[in-house]
């Protein structure tokens, strides 16, 4: 992951940014004023640089604090009409081999065999401060008497009364104490947007860590929304410049006896130019086919730019 880390927590005593993988945007449900909320969120917007990927994967990933939530990455998704290729179907996210283990013995007490205040959510950026409440976002038994929530001590949405989580544009998936992985869980992407990770916690314990895979794939591929664009670019591109050097190949072999070294230098820089967009192209069409961005082949690219 390329983003940045963002911890802000409800005791207002972490507040510092660190690891270079991930943003990290934590806020509480009392103690937390308005003002240092948009603080926050607006330092993690500044800091948030295009997504690595439409991956990301949690390898015993500590869980917020109690009544927390954490902003993990972000997916730049297209819907299936509005996508520019379609080759791949319909958009979709997907939960894959979700587990939460404790984190001190690995023992699975009775107390967390039913607990569910450990979720995942996806959610469009643009509409993120219109369903969450920086104030209150873990549901009461209140809330779920007065039908704005199924559970108590889960995410708290911002909907009409009897509404679900996917009626109000959210992907939400609880992930429970097991000893084996939950079943992969996939949801269909209605709508373009920038879609953000949202690691939550409104239960009470906090001493344990997740485990899994959250994909997001577009309807042409796993690149993100913001760099498809740039594999046809480097294509066609790349077509360009096979011509150019063929072209050049045919006029230095016909006047090969009467070549200076300023057309030697031609050459090279249309070699040089042709292997950038070669690169490039291989680079985000693997992106594009298996969802991972290969360091060696990103180094590669980088290395032979003109």
């Amino acid at each position: 992951m390329c983003s940045r880390r963002l911890a802000f927590n409800r005791r207002t005593r972490q507040q510092a940014f660190g690891g270079a993988d991930r943003a990290v945007f934590a806020m509480a449900a009392s103690s937390t004023s308005m003002r240092k909320v948009w603080l926050a969120f607006m330092v993690w917007m500044l800091r948030q640089h295009a997504a690595c990927g439409q991956i990301y994967t949690f390898e015993k990933e500590p869980v917020p604090l109690s009544k927390e939530l954490h902003i993990l990455h972000a997916f730049y998704v297209y819907s299936y009409e509005e996508a520019p290729e379609k080759k791949a179907g319909q958009p979709f996210i997907e939960f894959r081999a979700m587990q939460a283990t404790p984190a001190s013995n690995g023992r699975i007490t009775a107390e967390m065999e039913g607990y569910e205040g450990i979720q995942l959510s996806i959610m469009r950026n643009r509409d993120f401060w219109t369903l969450i409440d920086p104030h209150r976002f873990c549901s009461a038994a209140s809330d779920v008497q007065g039908g704005l929530a199924e559970k108590k001590n889960q995410l708290l949405v911002q909907k009409a009364a009897g509404k679900s989580y996917r009626d109000a544009g959210v992907y939400a998936r609880t992930v429970p104490f097991a000893k084996v992985p939950q079943k992969d869980a996939r949801e269909s992407i209605e709508s373009t947007g920038v879609y953000i990770l949202v690691f939550s916690n409104c239960g009470h314990i906090a001493d344990a860590t997740v485990s899994g895979t959250v994909l997001v794939k577009n309807a042409y591929g796993f690149l993100p929304g913001n760099e498809y664009h740039k594999m046809p670019f480097y294509g066609w591109l790349l077509v360009v410049y096979v011509l150019l050097a063929i072209t050049w190949l045919c006029l230095s072999l016909r006047w090969w006896k009467e070549l200076f070294m300023i057309q030697n230098c031609i050459a090279a820089v249309i070699f040089l130019g042709l292997l950038e967009c070669f690169l490039w192209f291989v680079f985000f069409s693997d992106w594009n086919d298996n969802g991972l961005r290969r360091k060696f082949l990103f180094v590669l690219s980088i290395l032979a730019t003109v």
